[in-house]
């Protein structure tokens, strides 16, 4: 499987502007001197990494939410603020700051991730829980879902979640680990972990089996968290040495994923944010010859096994290979088709004569774009 780039939308966003640049002392309350200092004219900025950035697809209003702790120059020099863009567009629709709306639960909660039922999931400063919160203000609903996994065993402290509350599914991290967990509304176990090849930036739910994760250096994955294996390793278009970090979505109803890459601003402070829109696409890259995993016997049934593998190494499923039996033919094919497991294998049963001979099994699949 690998990534299409569909669309880039930079910058996606804008900064209150001045129009034109402000001299130390700045305004009255002038507070920070990096927003005041020429050729800077704009009134905030983003690319303070405090971790409080929560970038996720809202299904309910078909928006991206984007919260997030910024700089400001006046008294007292900082904010939090809630961006919304349109899913279809990638269009900025509206922008909310803390001081007009209460929105200072993204001061409380970590990296909120949209999961199951289409609810919003997030990790809490100063507290172990996982709680369910409000897309619009990450607030903890009340009486809403909540587990603490520092009770489990092993304990656990956790920067990202993911939840499935379907299948009682968690998938949390702190830092190079995606930490597997089952059962979580009864008996939590913690059946696997999935190494990350650097620190997580961000994760995202796509469904009840997949979810995405994007690394400090743009490094993109997608991972079938219930078996658990790595489904597919690529990497954002052109990473950048300015990007000060990725945050990642995926988009359910058009079944695309969204990178938000953090940049530095401009050198007068405009922003450079920018949206990135990408289409998983499967990308065969080798049918393996068949092997026989049975006894080579005369009057034997023998089993015979393929691998069709993607460009990233995985197995692709769910396929169908066809099978023919190459002239001259003295045995006979007893399965002439068969589907790829969930590893891309896939097996054929031939059936061999008395006599001793030399057979040739060739194999075809059609892989479409999906």
């Amino acid at each position: 499987m690998s990534l299409w780039p569909l669309q880039i939308i930079a910058p996606c966003m804008s900064y209150i502007d001045y129009g034109s640049c402000v001299p130390p002392p700045g305004p009255t309350g002038g507070y920070n001197k990096y927003l005041i200092t020429c050729p800077r004219h704009y009134q905030e900025s983003m690319i303070s990494q405090h971790g409080m950035n929560s970038f996720f697809y809202d299904p309910g209003s078909d928006k991206f939410i984007y919260h997030t702790w910024l700089y400001k120059t006046a008294w007292p020099g900082w904010d939090v603020k809630r961006y919304e863009f349109d899913a279809a567009t990638g269009a900025q629709v509206g922008d909310t700051y803390g001081t007009d709306i209460s929105i200072w639960g993204s001061v409380y909660s970590k990296n909120a991730i949209s999961g199951s039922y289409g609810k919003v999931y997030a990790c809490r400063s100063s507290e172990y829980y996982i709680r369910e919160v409000s897309a619009d203000t990450l607030l903890p609903v009340t009486g809403g879902w909540s587990v603490n996994p520092y009770t489990w065993t092993p304990k656990s402290i956790y920067f990202y979640a993911l939840v499935n509350r379907i299948d009682n599914y968690l998938v949390a991290a702190t830092n190079w680990t995606l930490d597997c967990w089952r059962n979580i509304s009864t008996t939590p176990e913690r059946f696997a972990q999935l190494r990350l090849p650097n620190v997580l930036n961000s994760l995202c739910y796509e469904s009840q089996k997949y979810c995405w994760a994007i690394t400090q250096d743009g490094v993109i994955l997608k991972a079938d968290y219930q078996i658990p294996r790595w489904e597919m390793i690529s990497t954002v278009q052109d990473p950048s040495d300015d990007a000060v970090g990725y945050l990642i979505t995926y988009d359910t109803k058009r079944k695309r994923v969204v990178v938000f890459r953090q940049r530095q601003d401009a050198a007068d402070g405009a922003c450079q944010h920018q949206l990135e829109f990408y289409y998983p696409m499967v990308a065969p890259a080798q049918l393996t010859q068949p092997v026989p995993v049975t006894s080579l016997r005369g009057g034997n049934r023998i089993i015979l096994v393929s691998h069709l593998i993607g460009d990233a190494g995985e197995g692709l499923t769910p396929y169908t290979v066809n099978g023919a039996m190459v002239s001259p033919v003295e045995g006979s094919l007893v399965t002439p088709f068969s589907a790829t497991a969930v590893n891309g294998a896939v097996g054929f049963q031939y059936q061999a004569p008395e006599a001793a001979c030399t057979e040739t099994l060739q194999l075809a699949v059609t892989v479409e774009e999906s």
